[in-house]
This record gives structure tokens, sequence and C-alpha cells, in this order.
């Protein structure tokens, strides 16, 4: 049995992403809340109209919420936090499996997954919102429960960095045992290529559903998977779980296979409109930071 492959070291937290993520302001408006939950009650501190108590000011709060009041009197500034409506939490889930190493360009499908995951526990941690994170490998993996202590993201980055990437598994296999580990509603995130068994799939995700959570999947594709080079005719396919090595003149193959390509999207964007779960499908060639600001300004508006 081969060994599996481990990510060399991949850059997860990218400071100039997190940055760009602030400038929007999306943090002082909820990201969780106001961007991904769709209809459910804020469960954020300053999102609700029972008072609570106060603490200091954190650049980036809503000015809204600050008690000039106490700050004419003492010449500091607090802002009134308030009991929550609801509980949700940010459940962040990777598939290990070995097709996820494809790489046609700068990243991985794994590293960018991994970078857009780190993207979004920066921002629901930066609104004291609960984050977990689940990594779905061959046998039971590392899991990190929803927390919103100190070092927390630091944690978390740490274990995607030192993640190790898998041979070939299903990972519906995985998704079986999460339902338990997810009793508190929330917001399940899954990036991956979404080569896997279709139905199982769904039906996994559609029992997400029906938990209360809102899910959200990222299907992120090498450039090549989504459409055949054909600059020099002839390429090797080297299969990342299993069918070996085949060569192939993708200038004879390209618009069949586009077809094909196109029958799965569309399927996939159907069956998951069906079931109420938001499908983002990217490919590595994009700028991860576009992509985010993108999604996360369409769910403002949506």
């Amino acid at each position: 049995m081969k060994q599996p492959h481990k990510e060399h070291a991949p850059c997860v937290e990218d400071p100039d992403l997190f940055m760009a993520m602030d400038d929007l302001e999306l943090v002082a408006h909820g990201v969780v809340e106001g961007l991904l939950s769709g209809g459910h009650k804020s469960k954020f501190i300053g999102f609700s109209n029972e008072f609570d108590s106060h603490r200091k000011y954190i650049v980036g709060d809503d000015l809204r919420h600050v008690n000039w009041n106490l700050w004419a009197k003492t010449d500091r500034l607090y802002v009134k936090q308030y009991e929550a409506d609801t509980n949700l939490n940010l459940y962040l889930l990777m598939d290990q499996s070995r097709s996820m190493l494809a790489q046609n360009g700068g990243h991985t499908k794994w590293a960018y997954a991994a970078r857009a995951a780190a993207s979004l526990a920066y921002l629901s941690l930066r609104n004291r919102d609960a984050t977990g994170l689940f990594l779905l490998e061959r046998e039971w993996g590392v899991s990190l429960p929803p927390a919103v202590k100190g070092g927390h993201l630091q944690h978390l980055v740490a274990l995607l960095e030192q993640s190790v990437v898998a041979d070939e598994f299903p990972i519906t296999r995985m998704l079986d045992q999460l339902p338990e580990m997810m009793q508190h509603r929330g917001i399940v995130v899954l990036f991956s290529d979404l080569m896997d068994n279709e139905q199982e799939l769904l039906e996994h995700l559609d029992q997400f559903k029906q938990m209360g959570h809102e899910v959200i999947v990222f299907q992120v594709l090498d450039p090549y998977e989504v459409e055949l080079p054909t600059s020099n005719g002839w390429f090797e396919f080297v299969g990342l779980e299993g069918g070996g090595k085949r060569k192939g003149n993708t200038k004879q193959l390209a618009e069949a296979y586009q077809l094909v390509v196109k029958r799965w999207q569309d399927r996939l964007y159907n069956r998951f409109k069906e079931i109420g779960v938001d499908w983002v499908k990217v490919t590595t060639n994009q700028p991860l930071q576009d992509v985010l600001v993108e999604y996360l300004l369409k769910r403002i508006h949506h």
C-alpha cells in the first residue's frame, strides 16, 4: 500500500487575504450571521435587543453599540453587549482524499481549499463565533470541536498545515459519523472536488439540512478538470485515486469532455437547489480573494 502523501507546508494563513476581508467590514457586520446563515436569527452579541454587559471597544466593532454616555464619563470606549437570540456554530469539513492533490497551477486543490477554510474561520472567530474543523480522512481523522477561545484560530491553522492528504477513499463514509458531532444547529461548509458517490453525498448533505443546519459546498476543481488543455495535443493522465496512467489527444477529446463536465455540473446545480444547499464552484486558477469577496457580497444582498 502506498504511503499517504503529505502536503508540503502549504501557506494556509494568508494575512493579505484576511486583511481584504477586514477592509470590506465583513467582520463588523457579522459574516456568519449576516452572510452565511440566511434566515437564522443572530447568535452574535450585539445583534439582539436584550442588554447584557459592556466590554472594551475593539477596532471594527459597530459604532452603533458604543456607550457614548460611558465614554463621556470615563474617556474610554466601551461597547454594549447583548444576549444572543440563537446559537449557531460554523463547521468546516475538509476532503482529505488523494484526488484533492491535483495541481496544474500554483496550488493543489487541497491547499486552495485549506486557505479558503482558514479565511472563513478567521472571519467567524473575529466575530467571537464558535468554529470547528473536521478532516475527512481514510480512518476517522482529526477533529477540532467548535470553540471561540484564545488561540483557536492558530490551532485550526496548525492542524491544516500539518494534515495528511491520504490515498483514495469515499468521503461519504466519514460523513456518516458527523451528525452526532454536530448536534448544535449551525452552518456546515464542505470543501471538496465532489468526486465521490453522488447519490450518497447528496443524502448526507440533505441529512444535515434536516437537522436544521445551513449547508454550503465549495466545489474546488483543477482547471484541467473543467477544460482539457489543447495546446500540445497529447497528454498523459494519471489517476490519483486508481485508474493508472493513460495517454490521450486532448484536441480530439476536448469537445466530448466539455459536454460531460457541463452535464455533471448542471446536474449538481439542480440537485443542490432541490435540497437547499448553497453550491460554489471554483477552480484553483481563480484568485481566492475574489472568489470569497464575490460570494460573501452576494450573500449580503440575497
